[in-house]
């Protein structure tokens, strides 16, 4: 499955997501990658992500979702990095380190 559309990353949109393994990249208010992740458990994640503190990079930068539900979510979030990385030279600006 391929991305979806992106969404507005609130809680309540969040609240319809499964509990299900996949890939996700947060987007700027411009729809611009700013973090490439995985999780086996999206909902959790993505809550995790939201009751992040004021000053998380995450928190000050990410307006936007999009999700790709996979049981394979470590190699496809190598893949989208290294994707990114090949197109823009570096890393999402908040991606700390390469998966």
């Amino acid at each position: 499955m391929a991305f979806s559309q992106w969404w507005s990353f609130t809680d309540a949109l969040v609240a319809y997501d499964l509990n299900q393994a996949g890939v996700y990249e947060f987007g700027n208010s411009t729809n611009d990658v700013v973090y490439i992740g995985s999780t086996n458990d999206m909902k959790r994640r993505l809550k995790e992500h939201l009751g992040e503190g004021t000053t998380s990079c995450i928190k000050q930068n990410a307006k936007v979702y999009r999700i790709e539900y996979t049981p394979y979510y470590l190699t496809r979030e190598r893949e989208l990095v290294e994707e990114f990385i090949r197109v823009y030279g570096r890393l999402p600006r908040c991606n700390s380190v390469r998966p």
